[in-house]
């Protein structure tokens, strides 16, 4: 990418500082999902995972996409700047009639989902804070625009590492799911404050052209946006409907635990990969997209591989979890399969086309659907499995569509990018396999465990180093911070 060495530069060290927010966020987030599931009773970690369903689907809701339409928006960044005014108040007045709504409404979900004992105050306290989530994201999203993402990071980092903080002093004196809810309004006001100070405070203002442009491609943005979040919790609500909370809950610590390296790595790349491939155009956008599916590829396997290897050790947090320890299994396997979907929807994106990645993401939600409604009945295995034979079969749809937008990506070039990932996976599958033989399992303790993970990591590096050298020294090359897309 020699043509633009200063927006491919940028875009590698956003990778970088994403990736480090990622492990800080996600980290932060794992840390109390672990806190809870060690103090709480499946069916409690059950309602903590509807109450968060739903106020995800209403952070969506009350943006309406028009934040991530200034990352697309074509012109100036003062173009940029004007229209994120025009964004903040269509971000503040659907998300406060929202949170509105749903305050009057929480009872009546609550018990649609039946989650009745506690579900009203855990979706109003998450959802109360949707006109702070508003605010943020206009800024944060003109920062990602400028590829400004260190000082992106700087709010989500600080905020969800007090979020959770407050979460797990709260748990430890026993408070309960509304454990979660506080850290969660904490982790949303310090969000606000602290973008203000990394960026001057956007003002509402009003554009009707600027409306119309942020709007046209914010609608199917997080249309593709909602049906994805729909998609990815469907089984959430067809497992509490049919099964019951306590099957939610054994099913949900599975699935975010199974979740994390795609959030740690998938929606990292693409998050710093995005702003670049909607300027790239030729050779320099097929060569992003390859880079993108490749390092996503090679950074999720070997992931989902440990997970898989390792899921017995759920025990750990009790032995009443015990029956999640096969669902992780499949459900590592479906994340490595979604992270790859989702940088074709990327791509999709990038090149124009949100249109096609909301096709994408209605044809994944309805056979998601008949899937999971023939095989829910018997139990939370088998809907894991279903999640793996629906995104498998929309996969290939979807990666045919992202090439035929994207011409002159290789194969045998991304083959090649990934082929050490591959031969390392597999030494590190062996090495944790031979060491799990030798006694290190949650039998023999926490450390145990945590040594087998260090020591598979391990491996996996070193066999990387030495069958792929090339790739050993782009990573280096990245924290380095020189360009890494070339």
């Amino acid at each position: 990418m020699r043509a633009h060495p200063d927006a491919a530069r940028s875009t590698a060290r956003g990778a970088l500082w994403l990736a480090t927010n990622g492990i800080v966020v996600k980290g932060a987030h794992t840390v109390v999902l672990l806190a809870l599931a060690a103090a709480l009773t499946p069916s409690a970690l059950g309602l903590v995972a509807l109450g968060t369903l739903v106020a995800t689907v209403a952070a969506i809701l009350g943006g309406l996409g028009t934040a991530s339409a200034l990352v697309h928006l074509p012109g100036s960044a003062a173009d940029a700047q004007r229209a994120a005014r025009t964004a903040l108040t269509l971000g503040l007045v659907t998300s406060t009639l929202l949170a509105a709504g749903l305050w009057v409404a929480a009872p009546s979900l609550a018990s649609a989902l039946r989650a009745e004992a506690g579900g009203a105050a855990v979706i109003r306290g998450l959802t109360v804070v949707l006109p702070c989530l508003a605010v943020a994201a206009v800024t944060t999203e003109l920062l990602r625009r400028r590829l400004a993402f260190a000082r992106r990071i700087v709010p989500d980092t600080v905020s969800a590492v007090v979020g959770a903080v407050v979460a797990v002093l709260l748990v430890a004196q026993g408070v309960g799911v509304m454990a979660l809810v506080a850290g969660q309004v904490v982790q949303a006001l310090l969000m606000m404050v602290l973008v203000w100070a990394v960026h001057p405070p956007v003002l509402p203002g009003w554009d009707r052209a600027d409306a119309r442009a942020l709007v046209s491609f914010g609608l199917p943005f997080s249309g593709a946006h909602l049906l994805e979040v729909v998609q990815l919790n469907l089984d959430y609500l067809l497992v509490a409907r049919v099964l019951g909370a306590l099957a939610l809950g054994h099913y949900s610590l599975s699935y975010r635990v199974a979740n994390m390296p795609y959030l740690m790595v998938a929606v990292v790349v693409t998050g710093a990969a995005f702003p670049y491939l909607c300027r790239a155009q030729g050779p320099l956008r097929a060569r992003g997209v390859e880079v993108a599916l490749a390092v996503t590829v090679s950074l999720m396997l070997p992931a989902c591989v440990l997970l898989a290897l390792v899921a017995d050790d759920l025990v750990l947090l009790g032995p009443e979890w015990a029956p999640a320890a096969p669902v992780l299994v499949l459900l590592a396997g479906y994340a490595l399969l979604l992270a790859v979907l989702q940088v074709g929807l990327t791509v999709l994106n990038a090149a124009g086309r949100p249109g096609h990645a909301l096709g994408v993401r209605l044809l994944h939600l309805l056979v998601l659907a008949l899937v999971l409604l023939a095989v829910v009945e018997a139990g939370i295995a088998a809907v894991a499995l279903g999640q793996v034979v629906a995104v498998a079969a929309v996969g290939v749809p979807a990666l045919w569509l992202a090439r035929r937008s994207v011409p002159g990506t290789s194969a045998a070039r991304l083959l090649a990018d990934v082929r050490p990932a591959l031969v390392a996976t597999a030494a590190m599958a062996l090495a944790v396999v031979a060491l799990r033989s030798l006694g290190l399992g949650a039998a023999a303790g926490v450390w145990a465990v945590a040594l087998l993970a260090v020591a598979a990591v391990g491996v996996f590096l070193v066999v990387l180093r030495t069958v792929g050298p090339q790739t050993w020294r782009s990573a280096r090359a990245l924290l380095s911070r020189p360009e890494v897309l070339a």
